[in-house]
């Protein structure tokens, strides 16, 4: 996913330079930084910093990792899709609904992580 995010970002950079359009800052740099930077950590720390530092791969449970990965997605999406929506009419605030759906997968990535780097 994390990739898929990367090229959606720079298509939407590059497509921003081509019609001189600016407006969409927002969903440019959060699709790039949440949609790539961070759904590419939270990739490397389930896969490969379990198995290069504490031998095999021990994410406490891939439901719970699946729950996180979804939960990520939909914050990203909602938050984007809330970013242009028109404001005034309240439709734009759904961000924000969105941006703690994206910080509840944060906090259940960070939860995960410490369980599998504690070992319990």
């Amino acid at each position: 996913m994390a990739f898929f995010y990367l090229a959606l970002g720079l298509l939407l950079g590059a497509g921003m330079l081509a019609f001189g359009n600016d407006n969409f800052q927002f969903v440019h740099t959060h699709v790039l930084l949440i949609g790539f930077v961070l759904f590419l950590i939270y990739g490397i720390g389930f896969k490969l910093i379990p198995t290069m530092f504490f031998g095999l791969p021990r994410v406490v449970s891939i439901g719970w990792a699946e729950v996180q990965f979804w939960l990520a997605n939909v914050g990203l999406a909602g938050m984007l899709v809330g970013a242009v929506m028109p404001v005034g009419l309240g439709l734009d605030r759904v961000s924000v609904l969105f941006g703690l759906v994206e910080a509840a997968a944060g906090i259940l990535f960070a939860v995960l992580m410490g369980k599998t780097i504690g070992g319990k």
